[in-house]
């Protein structure tokens, strides 16, 4: 029996509630948690008003630490588990003042294509006004400020998390409606997969993580300085090489800080305070750089773009003539937001998330000196009341509660949580009740949330893993079983990584994999994304491969065929 299951799991509200295997990749603190409900709620919420979605907004929850959510339509009470009758729809879409803002809005959310104008906003505005808000934060060194400043250190850092986090969800829309419109025009054109549908879109989002220019910027500093190329080679310990790094004189320390200032603050695989970041991780950072020097081995550019065109002239002669010029129209808006929906997360909440890490971690050290408590890095499993009245005052959850929680969110899986809590759910408003419009937005909103949540069910057979296919292509390598991060700094270049599911912060470590495998996540789920930006094989929603393929096996995965199979 695992830590997990020795808990209770019960439904936190009325209606029907689904695990999210998306956003967390282990249990979530108390202080995000705090955060994250609200912000999603917001934002979110705002989003959907903005398009004229019907879905008023998705409940979030946590169960046991594990993220839960509970969609809620527009006029339905909560505990409501299938669509109304007919005749009391049609009554509320009369005279619900809501539905009908809604459903006038949605008639010309296509026709003014509403996302191009958010993100002109989020280019223009919304991203350059969140990234100046973190460079002032980074400036400052929590550790120098006495008790009372490093609070209100903390309290910025904390109000820069929830905005971010409300702007992140805030551009949800914009970010996933034109994916959702591509693939739900394409699943009724062609019966393709959802993953063959998606490929397409592989390099319309080249730098996911926005520090691409700082990490090319290093390599190159790195590969022309022969200082700094026998130091990288070096089987110097990974913190005493980054420091000596950071010694040699000129373009290589210079490029080294500003890749750092860039990076360094970020979770490397979770969306959570109590997450480590990038900084805390030398070895991340050393196997990051030695990837970059050596990226003529990895795929160039030209071959993704080679990829992606491919994969969308055999798309598109899948598709019948009458509506060819409607898909390319269709793919052309979907490439060209695409790269939202890894940006939301690289330039909003993930830097956030890692400064408010920081400044914990400067409390932590405090308490840690003093006795208080077992690690820095126990103090961000406190909630935020608690964090200030232990920093303040010293009452508050004691070490050993403290280490009882990282216990707890270090060994409970998300394997051991139930997929769905409460009634089974019903079916969503039939779409020809709706007028054109609307239809069309709820097909596609509907399309892509089962592509971000929804997981096949499992299918294995014997040492072979069945999945969906979300980046196409055959590799062999050696499988890398990770299960956090503590294990990062055994990734070699090639391994294929076999993991419970990544999030936007698992980026840093992608240059260095042949293929990826993966236990949750759909076809949008961010491992998918990646493969395909990477032009790696990958393999997702295989439920159980972190159980049936051995850590160090040679294994075979086929991104096309949607599989991956134990060799030896």
């Amino acid at each position: 029996m695992s830590i997990a299951t020795e808990r209770t799991f019960a439904p936190p509200g009325p209606g029907t509630w689904f695990l999210d295997p998306t956003h967390f990749t282990r249990p979530v603190t108390r202080f995000h948690a705090e955060i994250f409900i609200e912000e999603m709620h917001r934002g979110f919420g705002e989003s959907l008003r903005r398009y004229g979605s019907l879905l008023e907004r998705l409940d979030w929850a946590f169960v046991n630490g594990f993220c839960y959510y509970h969609p809620q339509p527009l006029g339905a009470p909560p505990d409501a588990t299938d669509h109304p009758p007919r005749e009391v729809w049609e009554r509320l879409a009369a005279d619900h003042p809501e539905i009908r803002t809604r459903l006038a809005t949605s008639a010309t959310v296509f026709e003014r294509k509403l996302w191009r104008e958010d993100l002109r906003r989020w280019d223009e505005e919304v991203r350059p006004g969140l990234q100046r808000e973190r460079r002032e934060l980074q400036q400052v060194e929590p550790g120098l400020l006495d008790t009372g400043s490093l609070l209100a250190y903390l309290d910025r850092c904390r109000e820069h998390q929830r905005r971010a986090g409300y702007l992140h969800h805030l551009f949800n829309m914009p970010a996933l409606l034109p994916m959702g419109d591509l693939l739900a025009h394409c699943q009724e054109w062609t019966g393709r997969t959802t993953g063959e549908i998606l490929a397409p879109l592989a390099g319309s989002s080249p730098d996911p993580l926005a520090d691409r220019e700082e990490l090319a910027e290093l390599a190159a500093a790195v590969a022309a300085d022969p200082r700094a190329s026998e130091l990288l080679a070096s089987p110097a310990r990974p913190q005493e090489l980054l420091v000596a790094l950071g010694a040699v004189a000129g373009r290589t320390s210079t490029a080294l800080a500003e890749f750092l200032e860039t990076a360094g603050w970020r979770p490397v695989n979770g969306e959570d305070v109590g997450d480590p970041c990038v900084a805390e991780l030398p070895a991340v950072v050393l196997a990051a750089i030695r990837s970059a020097v050596s990226s003529s081995t990895r795929p160039q550019a030209d071959a993704r773009g080679d990829q992606h065109a491919d994969a969308a002239a055999d798309l598109r002669d899948a598709v019948p003539a009458a509506h060819r010029s409607r898909f390319d129209e269709l793919l052309a808006e979907a490439r060209l937001v695409s790269r939202l929906r890894d940006e939301r997360g690289s330039c909003a909440d993930l830097p956030a998330i890692g400064l408010t890490r920081r400044a914990i971690l400067a409390a932590g050290r405090r308490l840690t000196e003093q006795g208080r408590i077992h690690a820095p890095a126990h103090l961000a499993e406190a909630g935020y009341a608690e964090v200030r009245s232990l920093v303040r005052t010293s009452s508050g959850p004691d070490a050993a509660e403290l280490a009882a929680r990282a216990h707890y969110r270090d060994h409970a899986r998300y394997a051991d949580a139930p997929p769905m809590l409460g009634p089974p759910p019903g079916d969503p408003l039939p779409p020809d009740w709706l007028p054109p419009a609307a239809a069309r937005l709820e097909r596609a909103l509907g399309a892509i949330v089962l592509a971000m949540f929804s997981n096949p069910a499992a299918r294995t057979e014997g040492r072979t893993v069945h999945g969906l296919g979300a980046s196409p292509g055959v590799y062999e390598g050696t499988a890398r079983v990770i299960s956090g991060v503590p294990e990062f700094d055994r990734i070699q270049p090639g391994d294929v990584l076999v993991t419970g599911a990544t999030t936007t912060a698992f980026n840093i470590v992608l240059p260095l994999l042949g293929a990826i495998v993966t236990d949750r996540g759909g076809a949008l789920s961010h491992a998918a994304i990646v493969a395909r930006e990477f032009a790696i094989p990958g393999v997702v929603g295989c439920t159980d491969a972190t159980a049936v393929i051995p850590d160090g096996a040679w294994v075979r995965v086929d991104g096309q065929a949607g599989e991956a199979a134990v060799i030896r």
